[in-house]
C-alpha cells in the first residue's frame, strides 16, 4: 500500500500536538485530526491554568526534548518576574512561565490563550504536518492487524491521542476505562472579585471548611494571575455552582462580591479510556518508581484520584523517586500500527491517575510520534 499520509494523529491536545510535531519533524507526512475547531485540547479549552507533571520534587525537568521546548515556549517571562516562586508560599500569586510549588509538587502556571496560540503556531508552521479541524473519527478500515485507512485516508500508522480511545474503539482494540469512582469529571470556572488575602494553607482552610460543613462537594481554589482571581475546581455539578457562589458570598468574609462568568464554566474529563498495549503500567509501578529498559518517558506526579463528590485522594511517590513509562505502553497489543499516548496510554486506573497529566502527555506523545515513524518500513524517513 502506498499511504496518503505516513502518520495520522487523532486528538490535538498536549499529547496529540507532541506526537504530530515529533513525527513530522522526522520527515514523515503527518495528518492531525481533532473534533474541535482549533488545537489545544484540555490545555487550551478546559479553563485549566497549570501544566502538571513536568518536574521532579526539586522543580527540575523530568523530560527534555519536545516537552521542555513546549514548556519554555509556553512561558511568558519578563524582567520583573521572579526566577521562581517561593517554595514556602504555596498560595503566592503565580506568574505564567515561572514554575511554582503547590504543596509537594511543582507546576507551571500558564494562560489558556497562550496555550492555544502555541498550539496553533506548531500546527501551522511545522513542515510535513497538515491539520484538519472539526473532524471526528468516522471510518477506520483494517487489513488483518493493521489499520489501512482513517476517514478515507490511507495511513501508514495511527496514533490515538483522543483521550477516549476513539480509534481503538472503532477497530475493536482492547481497552480499559476509568469512571466516576476514580476520575470524576472536573467542573472548572474562574472565580473573580475575591477580596480575601491568602498567605498560608490555614487561610485557605478557613474558606473550605465552611463549605464542607454545609455539605458542598469538594472545592479547590488555585490563585489566578491577577489579584482577586482564582481558578476553581469543583467536585459537584455545574448546576450547583450558583448555590456555591451564593453560600460563599453570604458566609465567607472577602467573598461578598465574588462572581464567575457562566459561559466559562467547563466540564472536563480527567481521564477516559486506555488502550491495552504490550505492557500495562500499574499503580505499583508508579509508587515503586519502576524503571524499564525501553523507557519512553519519566514521571513523578502522584496518583491523583477524584471520586465523584468527594475530595481528591493523593498517593505520593517516595522521596527523590520517579518512575518510567516503557515504549510497550505506547503501542497497541493487537494492532501493529496503532500507537497511543496521553490519557490513552496502556495503564491501569491507578497508573493513569498519575500519567494522565499534561506534562506526561507531552512526553508520551513525543515518544509515540517517533516510535510510530520508526515502525514504518519505508526508507524515506532515514
Amino acid at each position: 500500500m502506498n499511504p496518503d499520509v505516513d502518520i495520522a494523529v487523532v486528538g490535538a491536545g498536549a499529547s496529540g500536538l507532541a506526537a504530530a510535531v515529533s513525527a513530522a519533524r522526522t520527515g514523515a507526512q503527518t495528518l492531525l485530526l481533532d473534533a474541535r475547531p482549533a488545537p489545544g485540547g484540555t490545555g487550551g479549552f478546559s479553563g485549566l491554568t497549570t501544566l502538571c507533571g513536568l518536574y521532579d520534587e526539586d522543580g527540575k525537568f523530568l523530560n527534555d526534548g519536545f516537552v521542555r521546548e513546549f514548556a519554555e515556549a509556553l512561558a511568558e517571562t519578563n524582567e520583573a518576574a521572579p526566577a521562581r516562586a517561593s517554595s514556602t508560599r504555596d498560595l503566592a500569586t503565580p506568574h505564567p512561565g515561572v514554575s511554582q510549588r503547590q504543596g509537594r509538587v511543582w507546576v507551571l502556571p500558564y494562560r489558556p490563550t497562550r496555550f492555544r496560540e502555541l498550539a496553533s503556531q506548531l500546527t501551522t508552521n511545522t513542515p510535513n504536518l497538515r491539520a484538519e479541524w472539526n473532524r471526528s473519527v468516522t471510518e477506520v478500515v483494517c487489513a488483518g492487524n493493521r489499520i489501512t485507512q482513517l476517514n478515507g485516508v490511507r495511513v501508514g500508522a495511527v496514533i490515538d491521542c483522543s483521550g477516549v480511545a476513539a480509534v481503538a474503539q472503532a477497530v475493536g482494540a482492547e481497552t480499559l476505562a476509568t469512571d466516576a469512582r476514580t476520575q470524576a469529571a472536573a467542573i472548572i470556572f474562574p472565580l473573580k472579585k475575591v477580596r480575601r488575602v491568602f498567605s498560608s494553607v490555614a487561610d485557605m482552610a478557613q474558606v473550605l471548611l465552611p463549605l464542607a460543613r454545609a455539605r458542598f462537594p469538594a472545592l479547590h481554589l488555585q490563585p489566578g494571575f491577577a489579584p482577586g482571581e482564582f481558578t476553581a475546581k469543583f467536585a459537584g455539578s455545574a448546576e450547583q455552582v450558583p448555590a456555591l457562589l451564593a453560600f460563599l458570598r453570604a458566609n465567607v468574609p472577602g467573598f461578598e462580591p465574588c462572581e464567575t462568568v457562566p459561559a466559562e464554566i467547563t466540564v472536563t474529563a480527567r481521564a477516559g479510556r486506555m488502550i491495552i498495549g504490550a505492557y500495562v503500567l500499574t499503580g505499583a509501578d508508579v509508587l515503586g518508581g519502576r524503571k524499564f529498559a525501553d523507557a519512553a518517558a519519566r514521571g513523578a506526579w502522584p496518583i491523583e484520584q477524584w471520586p465523584e463528590g468527594q475530595a481528591a485522594r493523593f498517593r505520593y511517590l517516595p522521596p527523590h523517586t520517579h518512575y518510567e513509562i516503557p515504549r510497550r505502553c505506547l503501542r497497541a497489543a493487537r494492532f501493529e500500527n496503532l500507537f497511543m499516548a496521553g490519557k490513552c496510554l496502556s495503564a491501569d486506573a491507578d497508573a493513569i491517575a498519575s500519567a494522565r497529566v499534561m506534562g506526561l502527555g507531552l512526553a508520551t506523545g513525543a515518544a509515540a510520534g517517533v516510535l510510530a515513524v520508526d515502525s514504518l518500513t519505508s526508507t524515506r524517513f532515514k
